[in-house]
């Protein structure tokens, strides 16, 4: 039983069309060689079904006669582990990212070391009060060593008020990100309803799948999620075992505004009594850096920083005010506090403390001298240089004294600054605050170092997945010519059949005519 006469052309033409579809898909390989998240596409060549021949005798079953070729479908040629390798290694490069960004502002605002760091005028405040060790009646003297404690105080105030600034600073950028999560959130469940559109009819949404994926990899560098793909095409994306995207619906996060460490919430946490717990991205670098509560207190880079200072500031004022509320100025006035407390409180720290106003008004009540107690069996009018006391005792004083001012020269060297009770000894104000810089300096390192590694360990994963997923231009044009050549031979069986044909219909019979 002979064939169809046109079996053969329809052979041809099947294979005309898939060989134009494959050079299709080739040449929208190499339009996209450029394009940021494109995934490299394949027309894939299957063998239609084949033709069993009828015969009387014989079996009828597949493969005795092949009918051609087809495209079964149109595959992105993606490795789903290496997406995952990026999506969680992106999520650390972000975060440290954030940390480097914000411990950079920090060294900025530090300045160290520099001539106008708070290093830099402690000096400047200790040489001032040994100059008026050296001469204690001399006013200048006097009005430098206040103008420069006054300096300290500004620095310290100055310090506290930018470290605040930029937690605010942070903040801002955290409500920013978050927005940008939320707008990701929606175009990634737009897309999820547009995939499944195209794919229920059977199709491959192979373009609107790159969108989605990149998306998914800008969202993984900006918090830590977890992916999961279902079984429809779409994507669930869980943020803090809660879904973000679900098929066609997004949850949305929210920045509380309760105080300078607002946490994160969703959305619909319309109480806002369920802060989420974020481990990674950009979001979990700027709450580290930015600060967090834990426990009664705040725990996070800036927080610890604001409270060294604090202890810094503390720590010179108190053991300051000891000793100068136990000296004396030029006409005797004795205990009044250098430092004081810009709000009144009684606890002096960075941002609150200033210099006594009294003493600003007026220098000579500066305490230079030491204070002597006259003794009760003499006779007061035997000093020069005598005053009494609330309890009616009186003492003495020498205005060329300055005993107290060396004194508090010498707090420099001192072992004042107590961090707790625990500690083995007191540090000195020059030793805890190099520990101070020393701790920021090697934490700014350990940020860059990180960053370093991190964009070198994306990149070499990037590479991987461009290695399979990416368009090479090379192999793209070796499979143009194959396909090209395949195009063609198949237009020459087609041109062969209808020879066929034509030598059939137009020229069998004629013999004998």
């Amino acid at each position: 039983m002979m064939r169809s006469t046109f079996f053969g052309l329809e052979i041809g033409l099947r294979s005309l069309r898939t060989q134009q579809r494959s050079l299709d898909v080739t040449s929208h390989n190499i339009a996209n060689a450029n394009t940021p998240g494109y995934t490299r596409q394949e027309a894939m060549m299957v063998t239609t079904s084949p033709y069993p021949v009828p015969a009387l005798d014989g079996y009828i079953g597949a493969g005795q006669i092949g009918t051609g070729v087809q495209v079964s479908e149109i595959r992105r040629i993606r490795d789903r582990f290496l997406d995952y390798q990026m999506r969680s290694e992106s999520k650390i490069l972000g975060y440290w990212e954030a940390q480097q960004d914000a411990l950079e502002k920090i060294e900025g605002i530090i300045n160290e070391p520099s001539d106008s760091g708070l290093r830099a005028i402690m000096e400047d405040f200790w040489f001032a009060l040994d100059e008026l060790a050296k001469d204690p009646e001399s006013l200048a003297a006097r009005s430098l060593v206040l103008e420069n404690g006054r300096s300290l105080a500004d620095a310290f105030n100055h310090l506290d008020t930018q470290l605040s600034e930029l937690i605010n600073d942070l903040n801002r950028n955290l409500k920013v990100i978050i927005d940008d999560i939320n707008s990701m959130a929606k175009q990634i469940a737009d897309l999820n309803m547009q995939i499944l559109k195209v794919e229920l009819s059977g199709a491959r949404a192979n373009d609107l799948r790159d969108k989605r994926d990149l998306l998914v990899d800008q969202l993984a560098k900006a918090i830590d999620i977890k992916v999961v793909e279902n079984e429809n095409g779409t994507i669930t994306v869980n943020v803090s075992g809660r879904a973000l995207v679900q098929g066609e619906s997004a949850n949305e996060l929210v920045v509380g505004n309760s105080d300078d460490y607002p946490e994160i919430y969703w959305q619909d946490d319309q109480s806002h009594s369920y802060p989420l717990t974020i481990t990674g991205g950009t979001v979990r670098g700027i709450i580290d850096a930015r600060g967090y509560k834990q426990g009664d207190g705040v725990a996070g880079f800036i927080p610890a920083l604001r409270k060294q200072l604090d202890i810094l500031a503390k720590g010179i004022a108190e053991k300051f005010n000891e000793i100068h509320r136990e000296g004396a100025g030029l006409n005797g006035d004795t205990g009044l506090e250098f430092f004081v407390s810009k709000d009144g409180s009684g606890s002096i720290n960075a941002g609150n403390i200033a210099v006594n106003q009294e003493l600003l008004a007026d220098p000579s009540k500066l305490a230079a001298a030491s204070k002597t107690d006259i003794p009760t069996d003499d006779n007061p009018d035997d000093y020069e240089n005598k005053k009494q006391l609330d309890d009616g005792t009186w003492y003495t004083w020498d205005k060329g004294d300055g005993s107290v001012a060396l004194q508090l020269a010498k707090l420099k060297e001192a072992r004042i600054i107590t961090i707790n009770t625990t500690q083995d000894q007191p540090f000195t104000p020059d030793d805890y605050y190099n520990a101070i810089i020393g701790e920021l300096g090697v934490t700014a390192q350990q940020a860059y170092r990180m960053v370093e590694n991190q964009e070198l360990l994306v990149s070499q994963i990037e590479n991987n997945r461009l290695a399979v997923s990416g368009v090479s231009l090379d192999e793209e044009m070796v499979n143009m010519i194959r396909f090209q050549h395949a195009y063609n031979a198949a237009a020459r069986v087609i041109t062969a059949m209808d020879e066929m044909i034509d030598l059939i219909i137009n020229r069998m019979g004629l013999v004998g005519r």
